[in-house]
């Protein structure tokens, strides 16, 4: 029986799942809600790679990520960024949906599954 390991647990939902060497993370939101899409985008992949680091991962094992935009007119302002960010030649799976996000102030959350 594999173990399943929880980080930064909370009353709704914790911020990492381990379970069979995949890393599964919450939706990442940016903290500063007042900036741009570029800020908020870079402020999440900043997460993102927080968290991986945390459990001996890193984006170059990223298999696959969802990414929720409040408007699609950021699509093409949050893929310069994403692509400054992404490693060349390990560009996970992806899929980018419009969606109404929990805050208005919210531009962009990301969910990310990724190998250990």
């Amino acid at each position: 029986m594999s173990s399943i390991q929880r980080y930064h647990v909370g009353p709704r939902l914790c911020e990492i799942v381990v379970h069979n060497n995949t890393v599964y993370l919450a939706g990442q939101i940016a903290e500063d809600l007042n900036g741009d899409i570029r800020q908020q985008t870079g402020e999440v992949l900043g997460c993102i790679d927080r968290l991986l680091h945390q459990v001996g991962s890193d984006k170059s094992k990223i298999l696959t990520v969802t990414i929720y935009l409040a408007d699609m007119a950021d699509y093409d302002a949050m893929n310069e960024v994403w692509a400054e960010w992404v490693p060349h030649g390990h560009t996970p799976a992806r899929a980018t949906v419009e969606a109404r996000l929990a805050d208005a102030r919210y531009k962009v959350e990301m969910t990310v599954v990724a190998a250990l």
